[in-house]
C-alpha cells in the first residue's frame, strides 16, 4: 500500500493541482501585511460558510479567493444546483436571500416533453425549502433540488460577510505559499498575490483550507490521497483490491436562455465528436437553465492532459452536445449563451485526518455510528461517474465527525473544510455535495473562531459545545 501511494505521489505531485505559482522569491519590502484571527483559503461553498460563521462568532477573518465570483464549483463551473439532502442554517439563509432576489427556487422533476436519459428539475414556487432536505427517503414525486443562479449566490454570500463587519474579502487573489513556525507545529502566515500584482502576507491564529484540492494542506506537508484506496485500508467492499488511478469524471456545464429567434448550433464535419446523450437540466420553465451533461471527460484526463487541454476539449464536446440537445422537445426556443468558465471537478486530493469517514459509516447510518463529535449529516448516494462508477444508495442519513476536518499532522492551527477533507474515496463520492460542504465550513468556522479566541489547538476546543451548536442530528427531517 505504501508503495502504491509513493508511486502516485512521484508521478502526480508536479503534474496536477499543485500550488498555482509555487515557492517564489519575494521582495519582502513590497509585501502588504495583514493580521487576523482566522484565514480561510478558498471561497467555495465551504469557504464562504467558514468565513461567515467565524465572523459571526466574533473572529476577524481574511478570506482569500482566486476567482471574481464566489461559490467555487457551484458558481464558476455552473453546477448551480444543490441536490436533495440535509443542509444547515447557513445554507437555508443563503437560499432565502437568493430566493428573495429571484435567483433561486426549489426544483422539482418536470416533464417538458424531452424523452430519454434526462433529469429535468424546474423551479416551482409551490415547493417549500424543507422538502429539499432529504434524498435517501425522498418525498412523493421524487427528491427536490435547490436551483440557483451563480450571481445570486455571489451576492448573498458577500452580503452575509459584509454584514458581520469582520470579513476582509480578498477576491481575485491567488494563494501562493505558506509559512510555518520553526518547530513545525503552527502555520504562521500565507502569501498571496492580488490581481493588480500586490503581494499580501496574511498572519493568522487559525487557517482553514477550503481550496477543494487542499493546496494549502499539501504545501504544508499533510499526508494526502488521490484516487481509490485499496480495499484493505478501510475494509471497504466498494473499493478495489488493487487500485489504479481513476477519478470521478469531469463535467463542463453550460447555460441556455430562451430567445425569440434562437441561434442554432451548426457544426462542420471536422468539429464533430462523441458526447453523452444525456443531460441533467436545472432552471426555470421560461427562464435560464444550466445543462450538465454529466460525464464530459474522464477524471484522469486532468492528470494525463492537464487543465488547459481539458478545457479546450470540453468546449468542443459542449457544442456537439448542444447541437443535439436543441433538437429535443422542450429546448427548441433556447440558445446557448455561456460555457462555464471552469471545469466541474468532482474529485481530487483528500487529506488524511484524525478520522477518515468511510464505507462503514455510510452503511451504519447515524443511529449506529459510535462517534461523539458529529458536526454534519448527509444522505446522498455514493455516486461515482465514469470508470468504475455507479450509484449505491444509502439507507438513511449518516453523520460526519469533527475529526474529519483536522489534518493528522503536527500542525495545531489548521483545519480542512472542502471535498478534500478526511473522506475515503468511497465516502467522498457521497459527501462531496455543496450543502454538505456548507456544513463542513459552518463547523470549521465556529471551531476556528473558538480556537483563536481561547488560544488553543483546533482539537482542544470544547467539542461537546460545537456538537451542540451544530445540532446536526436535528437537521435531518426524517
Amino acid at each position: 500500500m505504501k508503495n502504491f501511494y509513493r508511486t502516485l505521489t512521484a508521478a502526480l505531485l508536479l503534474a496536477w493541482l499543485i500550488s498555482p505559482l509555487g515557492a517564489q522569491e519575494v521582495n519582502q519590502e513590497a509585501v502588504q501585511e495583514l493580521t487576523t484571527d482566522v484565514c480561510v483559503i478558498g471561497a467555495g461553498s465551504a469557504g464562504c460558510a467558514a468565513a461567515i460563521t467565524a465572523a459571526r462568532e466574533g473572529a476577524q477573518v481574511v478570506l482569500i479567493e482566486k476567482d471574481k465570483i464566489l461559490g467555487g464549483t457551484g458558481s464558476n463551473a455552473y453546477v448551480s444546483n444543490w441536490e436533495g439532502g440535509p443542509g444547515c442554517n447557513i445554507a437555508e439563509e443563503l437560499f432565502e436571500r437568493m430566493h428573495a432576489a429571484g435567483g433561486a427556487g426549489v426544483g422539482k422533476e418536470t416533464d417538458i416533453g424531452a424523452r430519454g436519459a434526462f433529469g429535468i428539475k424546474m423551479v416551482t414556487d409551490s415547493e417549500p425549502y424543507e422538502i429539499s432536505l432529504v434524498r435517501a427517503l425522498p418525498p412523493e414525486g421524487g427528491y427536490r433540488s435547490i436551483v440557483f443562479l451563480p450571481e445570486a449566490f455571489d451576492k448573498a454570500a458577500r452580503d452575509m460577510m459584509a454584514e458581520t463587519g469582520r470579513v476582509t474579502l480578498l477576491d481575485e487573489t491567488t494563494y501562493i505559499q505558506p509559512e510555518k513556525s520553526d518547530d513545525g507545529t503552527r502555520v504562521l502566515a500565507v502569501l498571496a498575490k492580488a490581481a493588480d500584482g500586490r503581494m499580501i502576507r496574511v498572519q493568522a491564529k487559525v487557517f482553514i483550507d477550503s481550496t477543494g484540492s487542499v493546496i494549502l494542506c499539501r504545501d504544508l506537508g499533510c499526508e494526502s490521497r488521490l484516487g481509490p484506496e485499496p480495499q484493505s485500508e478501510y475494509n471497504e467492499s466498494l473499493a478495489p483490491k488493487e487500485p489504479k488511478l481513476t477519478l470521478n469524471a469531469i463535467t463542463r456545464c453550460y447555460r441556455i436562455d430562451p430567445k425569440e429567434n434562437p441561434k442554432r448550433e451548426v457544426l462542420d464535419e471536422n468539429q464533430k465528436t462523441g458526447f453523452p446523450k444525456c443531460a441533467y437540466v436545472t432552471g426555470w420553465l421560461d427562464g435560464p437553465r444550466m445543462v450538465n451533461m454529466m460525464p464530459t471527460l474522464p477524471g484522469k484526463d486532468l492528470v494525463e492532459l492537464g487543465y488547459d487541454e481539458c478545457m479546450k476539449r470540453s468546449e468542443v464536446i459542449v457544442h456537439n452536445h448542444w447541437n443535439w440537445l436543441q433538437t429535443q422537445p422542450g429546448f427548441e426556443n433556447y440558445e446557448l449563451t455561456a460555457l462555464a468558465p471552469e471545469l466541474g471537478i468532482r474529485e481530487s486530493y483528500r487529506i488524511v485526518t484524525q478520522y477518515v469517514l468511510n464505507q462503514a459509516d455510510l452503511e451504519a447510518t447515524w443511529p449506529n455510528q459510535e462517534h461523539n463529535d458529529m458536526i454534519a449529516v448527509a444522505d446522498h448516494p455514493c455516486d461515482i461517474h465514469g470508470e468504475g462508477g455507479g450509484l449505491v444508495h444509502v439507507k438513511f442519513a449518516y453523520g460526519i465527525p469533527y475529526r474529519c476536518l483536522i489534518p493528522k499532522s503536527e500542525l495545531t492551527n489548521l483545519l480542512v473544510a472542502c471535498r478534500g477533507a478526511g473522506l475515503s474515496r468511497v465516502a467522498a463520492a457521497s459527501c462531496r455535495l455543496q450543502r454538505t460542504m456548507i456544513q463542513f465550513g459552518n463547523a470549521a468556522g465556529v471551531a476556528a473562531a473558538w480556537a483563536a479566541r481561547d488560544n488553543v489547538p483546533v482539537d482542544k476546543i470544547d467539542v461537546d459545545a460545537l456538537v451542540k451548536k451544530m445540532d446536526a442530528r436535528k437537521r435531518y427531517p426524517k
